[in-house]
């Protein structure tokens, strides 16, 4: 990665929803600066890996290294986010 900086697990927010079709009940995350890239799964663990693995993909259509780099500190982020629960 091109920025020194330390991988903040705040930056991910997690939120849950029910559906008013199913009495289920998921829960989706996202990263504070991305909220346009969601990921939803049965714990907030199953959504932020799949958020990790949306994010990755992004990748491959960054517009320019800001996005890029903007996509891969985010990354950074939801891995420490997933780090705290192991």
């Amino acid at each position: 990665m091109l920025i020194d900086s330390h991988p903040n697990p705040k930056q991910v927010i997690v939120s849950t929803e029910e559906s008013t079709y199913h009495p289920v009940q998921s829960t989706c995350v996202h990263h504070r600066d991305l909220p346009e890239i969601r990921a939803e799964g049965e714990t907030p663990w199953d959504a932020a890996a799949l958020l990790v693995k949306r994010l990755t993909w992004a990748l491959v259509n960054a517009g320019g290294d800001w996005r890029r780099t903007q996509l891969e500190v985010a990354i950074d982020d939801v891995k420490a986010f997933l780090d705290q629960d192991r």
